[in-house]
């Protein structure tokens, strides 16, 4: 049902914008475009001060729900960084759609700079989207049960209608309120979890919040004539806007909130006249701060850039340019609306008087024709910026550099060219973050992204139609030239506008398919080859044929994943080449999105962080690798109570032998029987994904090393090996029940002093969790996921003594990463990747294990202590 909706949405937009068009039609048509125009100018100096001085205050006040963020998670932060992220933030929220303010990937961006983790950001963002409400439900409380406003006659709503809705949502601040005085446990629902804040903190929110609702409608309400309608009256209607809006999924709710303002202003005032001071509005409170915005990212962009000039190459440590490709997007797709809206509206004839004069009416009318172009195709470039392509940033500097001239020369619009001048120079200083050397057309648009052009290029067609509806349409106008002829060059333009959308379209069907996803089975051999050049064990595991796998273009490389729910999950960073990665990451994430999944990276190092943040993910620090330097290593290196183990066995005639990938056959069958025997005493069934599990196949690409006791076969392991001599690992640790637990430390000893002497470089133990954190330091969610990868893989020790244990060979430790969109949905990712890594359990989030309690499993196992 979720996915039947996801895909309606971009539908219900588009039925809601073409309403909003369409009431809008219906109460203009008796008015001239003209008329609105002229309304601009009747706005007072002193009433336009005053918004803008609100606007701006609004804003600030805005920030104030990340300091509340801040404070519900128990972190601080300087009073200029919170405003700055919060800012920013919020100001292309507000023109993306508040779908952006929950997702808060911008704002991941911005503090993930200052070291807060993904799942803090994750808390900030989600805490300030309920603030906002908290305001909302305040405000709007408020306002409906003491000031109910007078809806126009052809609207019916009860009265007491919305005296009952104002109770209903006071009693809900209310019950907010008394719940966080008094409600001091976690309440859980499904995947989701939430902990009231304290009353101080609860009666923050709701006074900030609908501080911040109050002075949003103020900035509207000052530009009203005076006297027409009482402040109190105005917010309710103002709130019913915003939310009409905010469902609509329309971006800013552009439209929609004109809409419904317009049929209640229109009462009190003429509707050019309402229309008039919306625009001023929307310029206002929506189109500088985002300019302003832009401004602040672009200069923050060259201070990272000089700084590292300075620091001679040293890498910067603010992640912020990181969000400045999703920023520039959304700018440059706002110039190409620009310059369509411009092309469809009339010229002011006092300019094109002055131009007639400078230059010649061929030039200006090809200007008008060609910014119409330029916007068109700014449209369709600023999905390729959002990927990174290289080409699409070239194409967009020269396009703006076009879009400017031809602003000038068609009607010296020097407003437009001065807002595309902006965009031009923030996007020239950030040409590092465009780097992806790939075909413009490579990418699949999402249905979001082509409602969102096609809304512009009705939104414009509209436009011009209501400008010019009292000009008589003739088949003459398409042939007309005049200085005056805005009509004729609205036409051509606009044709010329939809039909370079739809050669694009046509060129986006018709473009190569990309590479398929293919079932590890069906392209083994391929595998083997890419595996053998690989310098991390990790990559084996594509063996076991219980993943999918995605190659890239050249078949060099892939990335071998399973699905789950709307998750897919990859395992590892991408195998291959590293200069085919950041391509094939880009590859596996528009695969997702073309299927409405989710990519997920599981257990990944730091090389390629900084491109799954170029995607907008976010990545969670899980533990840590150890790896043991074999190139020292002697069997004294291991502690000594490791080296006793090893030493007794060897004395009780425990015997360690290696069998080639061609003599493991003949003994399957004794194998399998000593691994049917270790699952059945440790009550555990096989899992694969992250570890191996035992299969005929699998096991013949390795060496497998086997224990004997006075000849007879008792223990195995296969190890895994990397190409280039890089590492090994032991995947498979099985042994007879009569084996005591300590032949454990002799295989691995055994495996370490043959990786020594092949000439391998490192020995791999896996993951443990950091030093001195205990479970506490995660999330519950991702703390239960955790006991599966610590304690239930091929390791015999518990969460809480694994790496206690590794620290015994002393191995180096590097960091290893989640990385998954950040979101209200990350409970239900990890819920997704639970059920991948716990294998054959049954509920892998029910905190219990088939057989026994964590407890009881560490005592089955022997270990007492590290």
């Amino acid at each position: 049902m979720k996915k039947i909706l996801k895909k309606l949405t971009p539908f219900i937009s588009i039925i809601f914008f073409g309403f909003a068009l369409w009431y809008l039609d219906q109460e203009l048509r008796h008015y001239q475009i003209s008329e609105i125009t002229a309304q601009l100018s009747e706005i007072p100096n002193l009433y336009i001060l005053i918004s803008l001085i609100l606007s701006f205050l609004s804003y600030v006040i805005l920030t104030g729900y990340d300091a509340l963020g801040l404070e519900y998670i128990g972190e601080r932060l300087e009073a200029g960084k919170i405003i700055r992220a919060g800012y920013v933030g919020y100001a292309f929220s507000h023109n993306m759609g508040m779908a952006l303010l929950t997702g808060g990937s911008i704002r991941y961006r911005i503090y993930s700079a200052w070291g807060f983790s993904g799942m803090q950001v994750t808390q900030i963002v989600g805490f300030s989207a309920f603030t906002l409400w908290i305001g909302f439900c305040a405000v709007g409380g408020l306002a409906l049960l003491f000031a109910t406003p007078e809806m126009p006659g052809e609207v019916v709503v009860p009265y007491l209608s919305f005296r009952v809705l104002g109770m209903l949502l006071l009693l809900m601040v209310v019950g907010y309120v008394w719940a966080s005085a008094k409600v001091r446990k976690e309440l859980t629902y499904n995947d989701w979890s939430f902990t009231f804040p304290d009353l101080k903190l609860a009666v923050k929110q709701v006074a900030i919040a609908s501080v911040d609702w109050l002075m949003a409608a103020a900035v509207l309400y000052v530009l009203l004539p005076e006297g027409e309608i009482s402040f109190f009256s105005f917010v309710g209607i103002f709130l019913l806007a915003q939310i009409a809006g905010l469902f609509s999924q329309v971006p800013g709710g552009l439209g929609v909130f004109e809409s419904v303002m317009l049929l209640y202003l229109s009462n009190f005032m003429p509707a050019s006249q309402v229309l008039g001071i919306l625009v001023v509005y929307r310029i206002i409170y929506y189109i500088l701060p985002l300019l302003v915005a832009l401004i602040v990212l672009g200069y923050q962009e060259y201070q990272v850039n000089r700084e590292a000039v300075q620091q001679l190459g040293e890498k910067a440590t603010d992640w912020v340019p990181r969000v400045v490709p999703q920023v520039l997007s959304f700018s440059v797709f706002i110039g190409g609306a620009i310059l369509l809206f411009s092309g469809a509206l009339p010229s002011e004839v006092p300019r094109m008087q002055w131009l007639q004069h400078a230059i010649p009416l061929p030039v200006i009318e090809m200007s008008h024709f060609f910014a119409s172009l330029v916007g068109a195709a700014l449209l369709v470039l600023a999905g390729a910026l959002q990927r990174r392509v290289d080409a699409a940033y070239h194409l967009t500097v020269g396009l703006l550099v076009f879009g400017i001239l031809f602003s000038l020369l068609k009607g010296a619009d020097y407003e437009e060219a001065s807002i595309l001048a902006v965009m031009l120079t923030a996007l020239i200083f950030c040409r590092q973050e465009f780097h992806r050397k790939t075909s413009l057309f490579s990418g699949r648009y999402s249905a979001q992204w082509l409602t969102l052009i096609f809304m512009v290029l009705i939104s414009a067609v509209w436009l011009g139609a209501f400008a010019y509806q009292h000009v008589e349409y003739q088949s003459d106008l398409w042939w007309e030239f005049t200085l005056t002829g805005d009509a004729p060059r609205y036409l051509r333009a606009m044709v010329a506008a939809f039909g370079f959308a739809v050669i694009i379209g046509l060129i986006k069907l018709l473009r190569p398919n990309r590479p398929d996803i293919s079932a590890a089975g069906n392209e083994i051999d391929r595998a083997k080859e890419i595996i053998a050049e690989s310098d991390r064990v990790l990559s084996n595991l594509a063996l076991l044929g219980d993943k999918e796998l995605l190659f890239s273009e050249s078949r060099r490389s892939f990335v071998m994943f399973r699905r789950e729910g709307r998750s897919w999950i990859v395992l590892g960073d991408p195998v291959g080449p590293p200069e085919e990665a950041e391509e094939l990451i880009w590859q596996f994430c528009e695969h997702c999105s073309e299927s409405q999944a989710k990519p997920v990276f599981y257990q990944v190092g730091s090389d390629y962080l900084e491109y799954y943040m170029d995607l907008g993910l976010t990545f969670f620090n899980i533990g840590e690798e150890g790896r043991v330097d074999l190139t020292s290593f002697n069997e004294t290196t291991p502690d000594p109570a490791i080296r006793d183990n090893h030493r007794q066995l060897s004395e009780a005639g425990y015997e360690w032998e290696l069998l080639l990938p061609g003599q493991v056959s003949p003994l399957i069958s004794t194998l399998q029987r000593i691994s049917d025997e270790s699952l059945k005493n440790r009550k555990r069934r096989e899992t694969g994904f992250a570890v191996g599990h035992f299969n005929e196949q699998y096991l013949k690409n390795f060496p497998v090393a086997l224990v004997r006791e006075g000849g007879r076969p008792v223990a195995f392991s296969n190890i895994l090996r990397s190409g280039h001599q890089e590492e090994i690992s032991t995947d498979l640790l099985r042994y007879r029940s009569q084996v005591p637990h300590r032949i454990i430390d002799f295989m691995m000893v055994e495996a370490m002093v043959w990786g020594h002497e092949q000439g391998y470089r490192w020995f791999n133990l896996g993951l443990a969790p950091f030093s001195g954190r205990d479970e506490h330091y995660f999330s519950s969610r991702w703390n239960t996921v955790a006991n599966f990868v610590y304690t239930y893989g091929e390791n015999l020790y518990g969460y809480r003594t694994v790496r206690a244990y590794k620290e015994k060979f002393h191995p180096e430790w590097s960091p290893n990463y989640l990385v998954c969109p950040a979101g209200l949905g990350m409970p239900r990712t990890l819920s997704n990747l639970a059920r991948v890594v716990s294998g054959g359990f049954s509920n892998p989030l029910s905190g219990k294990i088939e057989g026994s309690s964590l407890k009881e499993k560490e005592k089955q196992q022997g270990i007492s202590g590290p």
